[in-house]
This record gives C-alpha cells, sequence and structure tokens, in this order.
C-alpha cells in the first residue's frame, strides 16, 4: 500500500502512460474503501497477482482506520451493492427503450454496459501471442 510520502510497489503514478487518464481515491472520501474492495474483487476474478489485490485491501483497511481516527463515518459495502443494483435497473430500462440514438452520454454509457460480457475465465492466448509473450 502505498501513500504520497511513501509510494507503494504497484505505485499508479510511476506506473501511469504520460497520456493515460487517472482517477485516485483519497481514504477522506467515504465511498474509497468500498470502490477498493470492490476493485480487489474484480481483479481477483481477473486471477490479478495475488500480492496486488492482498495490498489493495490492506489499502482499504487502512483507509478505514485513516476514517474511523479522522472522525469520519465510512459507507459501507451494502450502499454500493444498492447503488450497482439501480445502475443495472436504469441500464435494463434504458436498453428496453428504443431509440435509434442517443444524445445523452450517461445513457449512451448504459446500454454499452448492458451490451457487456463477463467471461469467467481470462481469454486464452493464441499460439501466435504466446510465442511473442501476450
Amino acid at each position: 500500500m502505498g501513500t504520497k510520502n511513501d509510494p507503494g510497489r504497484y505505485d499508479c503514478f510511476a506506473n501511469a502512460e504520460p497520456d493515460e487518464p487517472m482517477f485516485v481515491l483519497l481514504a477522506r472520501d467515504k465511498h474509497a474503501p468500498t470502490l477498493v474492495w470492490l476493485w480487489a474483487t474484480l481483479r481477483e476474478l481477473d486471477q490479478e497477482e495475488p500480492a496486488k489485490v492482498a495490498e489493495a485491501r490492506d489499502c482499504m483497511a487502512a483507509m478505514l482506520s485513516w476514517q474511523i481516527a479522522h472522525g469520519r463515518k465510512p459507507i459501507g459495502l451494502a450502499q454500493a451493492a444498492l447503488a450497482g443494483v439501480l445502475e443495472l435497473i436504469r441500464t435494463v430500462n434504458g436498453a428496453i427503450q428504443s431509440a435509434p440514438e442517443v444524445a445523452d452520454p450517461v445513457e449512451m454509457i448504459r446500454r454499452m454496459m448492458a451490451a457487456a460480457t463477463f467471461e469467467t475465465e481470462p481469454p486464452s492466448l493464441s499460439p501466435n501471442q504466446k510465442a511473442s509473450g501476450g
């Protein structure tokens, strides 16, 4: 886990491409611990390096400790789950309504998410990809 003064092993600033967009979560954000936990869970499902997942979960615990020490009330995973369900309902509702074009960018993203598929196993590499290292 990293801090501003002591970047961690998986420091996103050091690893980012010069033009790569980033979104940083600080411990003061009441949703940060939940979002970090969800990120770690998703990465675990993607069979990410276990040490990276563990570091994210350590960061989540440190965020919770920081919030408590600073008199802030953390928001739990249940609220994030409810928000996710609400977003899925909005997505399905948007997909059901037939409109040839969507001007609202949020609605367009919801429709793209409705069309997304999730794999239970990582895609296998072709022989050419294996030979070239990825």
